[in-house]
């Protein structure tokens, strides 16, 4: 199956670029370059080209950064989240450092030009305390999606999004997973919302779209 989809009508109703706004989900070193993190994968890092791609070109004027933050102690988070942690304990700033948390370099150089919002717990980028409220002063219609991962974060955020009527953007091949049939499994959830969701390519974004 391709990866991209016919163009949905709405695409035509949202002329303002000031109501399109990019999110870059978690591209952090604790994903992609921090050795000792046990969630690091490299090949999560195909996708930074792309994800660069879509943040130089002239009609996104809104990027959003989001980083997943841990908590430092997990005995003090409450129910499945303590479990959660305590598991993943090895992830939190108090084992690995804080670093691990920052994006990677690659983005540093449009962090001036862009938001940064921070979370913990929720995969979801809408459990940031700020994340929602920044995108409706910016009067967001179109979130475009890219990050990782593919099929925890990014898709937790996007079916977070409908819900809550954005129209929605997933440029595949500017998203990752670590897990084999990431993509798939992610790619089979996004294919039940042709009414408010286009998955894409950044290519075709850009050409068609943008």
């Amino acid at each position: 199956m391709s990866d991209v989809l016919t163009e949905p009508e709405w695409h035509e109703d949202v002329k303002d670029s000031s109501e399109i706004t990019l999110v870059v989900v978690d591209m952090q070193k604790l994903f992609l370059t921090e050795k000792k993190s046990p969630w690091m994968n490299k090949k999560l890092l195909s996708i930074i080209p792309n994800i660069e791609k879509l943040i130089k070109n002239s009609r996104i004027q809104n990027v959003i950064f989001t980083r997943f933050t841990p908590p430092k102690n997990w005995q003090k988070e409450q129910n499945s989240w303590q479990t959660y942690y305590r598991i993943n304990q090895k992830i939190t700033p108090g084992i690995l450092g804080t670093d691990a948390l920052n994006l990677i370099d690659d983005f540093i150089p449009y962090i001036p030009n862009s938001v940064i919002v921070s979370r913990k717990k929720s995969a979801s980028i809408f459990m940031a305390g700020n994340f929602h409220s920044i995108i409706k002063k910016k009067s967001t219609k179109i979130l475009i999606f890219t990050g990782v991962e593919t099929d925890y974060c990014v898709l937790s955020s996007v079916l977070d999004a409908i819900h809550l009527g954005y129209y929605v953007i997933v440029v595949m091949d500017a998203c990752a997973s670590s897990k084999n049939q990431g993509q798939k499994h992610a790619r089979g959830i996004f294919d039940r919302f042709p009414e408010q969701l286009w998955v894409t390519s950044t290519n075709d974004l850009i050409n068609h779209f943008l």
